[in-house]
């Protein structure tokens, strides 16, 4: 703090960093990740000759089992299907569905190939953002107390000349 009592500008920009920025760009990095898993996942699968679309649950199930979907394929034309479902699904749900070559819905031929691929794009934006992330809060951090530092000092330096100048006695 400054004589004043008042923060400085350079307080008040490392408290906003502290309590606004730094869980702000966290969040847009977990949604970046998970935006890049997906678009490895769509990539992997699309190289083993698949594609993902949305579909929309047409019937209703109580629990894992087929139910009927309905989605629009490339060239724009509704296709339908019964698919099996993990849970409970309602209508108008939309739900992933892999597409093979024939336009009929099918696995990927190596889901796990697939899924690796997504887990490990993610991992890798994670861990490189985290990283830079966590540099710039420690840089902050240091450029905080370095200017602190040199603000106490200066406020010593102060005090020392006021305590010169005052008579012995």
């Amino acid at each position: 703090m400054n004589p004043s009592g008042e923060p400085d500008g350079v307080e008040r920009a490392l408290t906003g960093l502290r309590r606004v920025v730094v869980p702000v760009a966290a969040g847009l990095l977990l949604l970046l990740a998970i935006a890049v898993g997906d678009a490895a996942e769509t990539a992997a699968a699309r190289a083993a000759g698949t594609t993902r679309v949305s579909a929309t649950v047409l019937g209703t199930t109580a629990g894992p089992g087929p139910v009927d979907v309905g989605w629009t394929d490339g060239r724009g034309v509704v296709r339908t299907a019964t698919v099996t479902v993990g849970g409970r699904v309602a209508p108008g749900r939309t739900v992933g569905l892999w597409i093979g070559p024939d336009g009929v819905p099918a696995a990927p031929e190596h889901p796990t190939e697939v899924r690796t691929a997504g887990i490990l794009r993610s991992a890798t934006v994670l861990g490189v953002g985290g990283a830079g992330l966590v540099a710039v809060y420690a840089a902050a951090g240091v450029a905080g107390r370095a200017r602190a530092a040199g603000r106490l000092d200066r406020e010593w330096r102060a005090v020392e000349a006021r305590w010169r100048e005052l008579p012995r006695g």
